[in-house]
């Protein structure tokens, strides 16, 4: 009864906040990005919750109790990328101003850029929500036993409204409550676990004699060299292809707020990603030999947690997915407007003609979505898996060097996103080679293209190289 009742007042106060943030959307502009008017607090909210979903939770605590310490490479791409961000590209890429990454895509490199990206982009999108929706009617089918697509159905429903109506301000305001969720859940089950197994330091000593190898930075062996390099660029270089980031540093008040949120979104991940791992540590002494990864969070939460506690904890995977479903979503609609819909019709739109067709869009695409989910297959969520390597491969390259290389032109950039995106399909279909993610090969590959073509060919236009870097060299 308590898990029941966490899980659906947490539903309810999710779908208010969303209602209740949704009355003041007036314009397409407030819809894409939120009027450009988001403040530090939601924009560290919104993106935390979005790189956090049912896979950070479930799968990596599962992650950290078979390998220890030497799965934590897997974070370390996605501190990188805030890093980055806030030294060097949040502050230039709300500068730009627009709304989309196709968006950058066309102005530094041309019209077929943007439209391959959206194309690539939308049907990711697509991929993912149905993959969250997934994971957040797991949550909710194993904690009140009702049956699946009734849950599918009634959560979709629930995002899908509130992102419709409410756009942008809305995702970012209802993904900072789920970020607050997600914490407290952490918070108290790390407290009950580590507590259980003796406290930090006797968790160590008694890991160094039962097993040592989860206190090795490669796990014994079990994270190679390339594989910690992977981890790293998949995540630290590949999300600046990964539209649902740019987004959110274009809904920045102005680019200072962009740049200082990422570098609090930063220390965010570490009150996140240290918990998780003191939680897996804790439960290789308490609960050893569990062989399915995935069923490590519910064993924990289930033997060690009150129920309310347990509710609550629950409460926190489901905030995970469906923060994460409501951002990619919201991306989709944005993505059929924008990059799309736009760049194929000759008509021009007015604001509340926008606004209402991307209201529409999204509708559509997360009907979809909760079909998709529905009759999903096996195959379907390995392609939303590897989605991410697939964008950050073919578009990461040209993203950063939109604003870092003055050289680079419209046919080096085309090059390296048809080469980086055929790498990352080739290294896939060779069933990843040395364990390595597909964005390791592809980032070279897409690098080297990028520069020969570029320098084979013709300087790009002085008017966009001004756009970007200002006037001549």
């Amino acid at each position: 009864m308590e898990l029941i009742v966490s899980i659906v007042g947490f539903l309810a106060v999710l779908f208010l906040v969303g209602i209740v943030v949704s009355k003041r959307i007036k314009t397409e502009d407030d819809w894409f990005v939120a009027g450009r008017n988001l403040g530090i607090i939601p924009l560290v909210g919104t993106y935390f919750a979005t790189i956090v979903s049912t896979v950070s939770v479930v799968g990596y605590l599962g992650y950290y109790y078979r390998l220890g310490w030497g799965g934590w490479w897997n974070w370390a791409g996605t501190a990188l990328t805030s890093m980055i961000a806030a030294m060097w590209f949040a502050e230039r890429l709300r500068k730009f101003g627009k709304v989309t990454l196709p968006d950058l895509l066309e102005a530094r490199y041309g019209r077929v850029h943007s439209i391959l990206g959206g194309v690539v982009i939308l049907v990711a999108m697509l991929f993912f929500t149905s993959a969250q929706l997934a994971g957040s009617a797991q949550v909710v089918v194993t904690s009140m036993g009702v049956d699946r697509t009734l849950a599918i159905v009634a959560i979709g429903l629930i995002f899908i409204i509130f992102t419709a109506l409410g756009g942008m301000e809305s995702v970012a305001w209802t993904d900072t409550f789920c970020t607050v969720v997600i914490l407290v859940g952490t918070w108290m089950l790390m407290f009950k676990a580590v507590g259980a197994a003796g406290g930090v330091g006797e968790i160590h000593r008694t890991l160094a004699k039962i097993k040592p190898t989860a206190l090795d930075p490669f796990a014994g062996g079990g994270i190679t060299l390339g594989v910690a390099i992977s981890w790293i660029l998949t995540w630290g270089i590949g999300n600046f292809g990964a539209p649902q980031f740019s987004t959110r540093i274009y809904s920045a008040r102005d680019p200072e707020t962009a740049a200082k949120s990422m570098g609090y979104t930063t220390i965010s991940f570490i009150f996140f990603y240290l918990p998780l791992m003191l939680i897996a540590l804790a439960g290789i002494i308490l609960f050893p030999g569990i062989e399915k990864g995935d069923a490590v969070a519910p064993m924990m939460i289930g033997k060690l947690m009150s129920p309310w506690a347990a509710g609550l904890i629950m409460a926190g995977i489901l905030a995970a997915a469906i923060s994460t479903a409501d951002s990619v979503l919201l991306l989709a609609g944005t993505t059929f407007v924008r990059d799309i819909l736009q760049k194929f019709s000759s008509k021009s739109y007015s604001s509340k003609e926008l606004l209402r067709i991307s209201r529409i869009a999204t509708f559509v695409i997360g009907i979809l979505a909760i079909g998709f989910t529905i009759f999903t297959t096996e195959s379907v969520m390995w392609i939303q898996a590897n989605m991410v390597g697939i964008m950050g491969s073919m578009l990461s390259v040209v993203v950063l060097a939109g604003f870092a290389w003055r050289r680079a032109n419209s046919q080096g950039a085309l090059a390296s996103m048809v080469v980086g995106l055929v790498t990352a399909i080739t290294w896939y279909a060779l069933g990843k080679p040395f364990g390595w993610f597909p964005i390791l090969p592809s980032l070279i590959t897409g690098t080297i293209a990028l520069v020969v073509v570029s320098l084979s060919t013709a300087e790009p236009p002085e008017a966009v190289t001004a756009e970007f870097f200002g006037g001549p060299r």
